[in-house]
């Protein structure tokens, strides 16, 4: 009788150990902080490319920046993370993959979060801007861009996709032409790095980019 009880007792204690185990897995799954696999995947690609720079006067920080070339690996990865949380149909993502080609092959495009103390001196986007920006290649030659446009609106989408935009940082996309002034490639064929310059009265900064 006894051991008939005690059996019991036993087989009671390994059902609630073994229901235990499981709630505990099951916990453990939902909470895992380890990174989705998309987004593995996609740091991998911007880890290589990532470039964080800083402009300093004494102890004062005048600016914090990363930078992103917008590099066809960097546009494939974008890509396929988009297709991943939207659960895109083949075709939806080869659109997408066009439209990322058209826009690689008329602009060499730069991403940048900038993060400047005094925020209204963080105005790239403007006219008036307390900055200036070139692109430089391997001959010295330098452009400006022709288009700066500011990312305002901070989706779940856009935090993916652009996890260096940090929450005191304006983003920005600049598009500087593939062709300089007289109609020829600005970075020759095989030339696949450039230099981002930022400079304005408070310093300059220069961040060396796989742009190709």
């Amino acid at each position: 009788m006894l051991a008939a009880r005690a059996a019991a007792v036993i087989m009671a204690l390994a059902l609630l150990a073994s229901v235990g185990c499981s709630t505990v897995q099951e916990a453990y799954n939902e909470y895992d902080p380890r990174p989705r696999p998309a987004d593995a995947a996609f740091a991998k690609v911007l880890e290589k490319y990532l470039v964080e720079g800083s402009i300093h006067h004494g102890a004062a920080t005048e600016m914090l920046a990363q930078v992103v070339p917008a590099n066809w690996e960097v546009r494939v990865a974008w890509v396929d993370r988009r297709a991943e949380a939207f659960a895109w149909r083949p075709e939806q993502k080869a659109k997408d993959l066009a439209d990322q080609k058209a826009e690689y092959q008329k602009f060499n495009t730069v991403l940048a979060s900038v993060f400047v103390p005094d925020k209204k001196w963080n105005n790239l986007d403007e006219n008036d801007t307390n900055w200036r920006v070139y692109l430089i290649n391997a001959k010295g030659e330098r452009v400006e861009p022709v288009d700066v446009r500011q990312i305002k609106k901070r989706t779940a989408i856009h935090g993916a996709i652009y996890p260096f935009w940090g929450p005191w940082s304006r983003l920005y996309l600049l598009k500087f032409p593939i062709n300089d002034a007289q109609g020829k490639p600005f970075l020759a064929p095989g030339e696949k790095e450039a230099t981002l310059l930022v400079t304005g009265a408070p310093g300059q900064e220069s961040f060396k980019l796989v742009m190709r």
